[in-house]
C-alpha cells in the first residue's frame, strides 16, 4: 500500500488493517535443458488454493500470494527445444494451475517496490500514470482533474484527510483531434483491457476508474475497499494471463512476457488463442482437468522462462479457502514433438500472421 495513503487511513481513523506483506519472490531454479530427455524436478511445500486465481482478475493478484512467493520458477533453454511443464499437487484440495512466460524477474522483486509502484502519486497526491506499465503512447490525461488552487498555486484540498479536491475534466468526452477524433474516454477504453500487458494508475480504465469514497475524504479506484482492499486499485502485478513486471529496491526492473496457461478457470483477454513470445506459435491456454496433476507441451526458443505455480480451487478470504499449505512437484523436460503436433503448430503460426496484419 501507498505509504502516504496509509498515513491519511491511519489519521482517520480508518485503519483496521495491516499493510499487505512485500515477500521478496524467492525462485526455485530448475536448471539448464537442451537435449531431449533432460529434466529437473523440484518440491515446494507452501502452496495455497488461491493464489494462481487471484491474477486472473481484472485487479491482478499479489504475487506474495503465489506460495508465500516461492511459487515461482525458473529454467534456461540452451537451444530451441519442446518442453513439457507439469505440477503435482500432493493433494486434490489445491487444485494447481500455472502460467509460464518468456525471461525473468529482478532478485528480490516485489509488489508495491517503489520503483514499479502500484499506484503512483505526485507531490499533491493526485495519480500519475505509471513509468513502467502504461502503453507508451499514453495521451497521459486525466479524468478527473483539480477544482482550484490556492494562492500559493498549490492543490485545493480536503481541510480533514488532505485529499485533493477533483473535478471532472471538461475535455474528457470531447473529440480530440490528437487522439484521431476520439475523447479521451473513447481512448481509454479502447487502449485499455484487462491482461493486455499494461496497466492504467492514471485513470484505472479497467478496473472502473475512480470514485469519491467518504470515508476516505478523497477520490479513489473504483474498486477500493477501505477493509479488505484492494487500495491503490490493482491488488499486486502478477497476471496469470498477460505480461507483467515488477522491480527490486536496488531499481531493477523487469518484464516477463505471457506464453500460456493451463487451468480451469477459463482465459481472458487477448492473449488466450495464440501466443509468440516464446519464439514459437503456441497455444495461449490449455484446459485443465481439476485433478492434482496439471501439464502442457510448448515449442520454446533458447532463454531464460518463468514457471508461476499455484491453487485455483477457491478465490475468497474464507478460512476454508485459507487452508493450510500444501507441497507440489514443478517439473519441466525436453520431450520429442509428436506429429500431430507440428500440425498444429503450422496453424497456430498462421494464425500469427493473420493477426500481425489485422494489427
Amino acid at each position: 500500500m501507498n505509504k502516504l495513503f496509509y498515513a491519511l487511513l491511519t489519521a482517520a481513523g480508518l485503519v483496521a488493517f495491516a499493510p499487505p506483506a512485500t515477500a521478496h519472490i524467492s525462485y526455485g531454479d530448475l536448471g539448464s535443458l537442451s537435449a531431449v530427455g533432460d529434466s529437473a524436478t523440484m518440491s515446494r511445500g507452501r502452496f495455497s488454493r488461491f493464489g494462481w486465481i487471484a491474477g486472473t482478475g481484472d485487479s491482478l493478484g499479489d504475487s506474495h500470494a503465489l506460495a508465500s512467493a516461492t511459487g515461482f520458477f525458473k529454467f534456461n533453454l540452451a537451444q530451441a527445444a519442446n518442453v513439457q511443464i507439469s505440477v503435482t499437487a500432493a493433494s486434490a484440495q489445491m487444485n494447481p494451475a500455472f502460467s509460464v512466460y518468456a525471461g525473468l524477474l529482478p532478485g528480490h522483486s516485489h509488489d508495491y517496490d517503489g520503483h514499479d509502484p502500484l499506484a503512483s502519486y505526485d507531490d499533491n497526491l493526485l495519480y500519475t500514470a505509471s513509468v513502467h506499465d502504461r502503453r507508451p503512447d499514453d495521451p497521459l490525461i486525466s479524468h478527473y482533474i483539480p477544482a482550484g488552487y490556492d494562492n500559493n498555486g498549490d492543490v485545493l484540498t480536503d481541510p480533514v484527510s488532505g485529499y485533493p479536491l477533483l473535478v471532472e475534466n471538461p475535455a474528457w468526452n470531447v473529440a480530440d483531434p490528437n487522439l484521431n477524433g476520439l475523447s479521451p474516454a473513447q481512448w481509454y477504453a479502447q487502449n485499455y483491457q484487462a491482461h493486455d500487458g499494461y496497466r492504467d494508475t492514471l485513470n484505472f480504465t479497467t478496473l472502473g476508474g475512480l470514485k469519491y469514497e467518504a470515508e476516505v475524504g478523497g477520490w479513489v479506484p473504483a474498486n477500493f475497499d477501505v477493509l479488505n482492499g484492494p487500495f491503490d486499485g490493482f491488488s499486486g502485478q502478477f497476471d496469470a494471463f498477460g505480461n507483467w513486471s515488477m522491480a527490486n529496491g536496488d531499481g531493477e526492473w523487469s518484464r516477463i512476457d505471457y506464453i500460456s496457461s493451463v487451468s480451469s478457470t477459463a482465459c481472458a483477454g487477448p492473449n488466450c488463442i495464440v501466443t509468440g513470445s516464446g519464439g514459437f506459435a503456441n497455444p495461449g491456454h490449455f484446459a485443465g482437468n481439476d485433478g492434482i496433476t496439471e501439464a502442457l507441451i510448448l515449442a520454446l526458443a533458447a532463454g531464460n522462462y518463468t514457471i508461476a505455480v499455484d491453487g485455483e480451487s477457491c478465490n475468497d478470504s474464507s478460512l476454508e479457502c485459507l487452508a493450510p499449505f500444501m507441497a507440489a512437484n514443478v517439473s519441466v523436460r525436453v520431450v520429442p514433438i509428436p506429429g500431430a503436433a507440428w500440425l498444429m503448430l503450422t496453424g497456430l503460426a498462421g494464425l500469427i500472421g493473420c493477426k500481425r496484419r489485422a494489427l
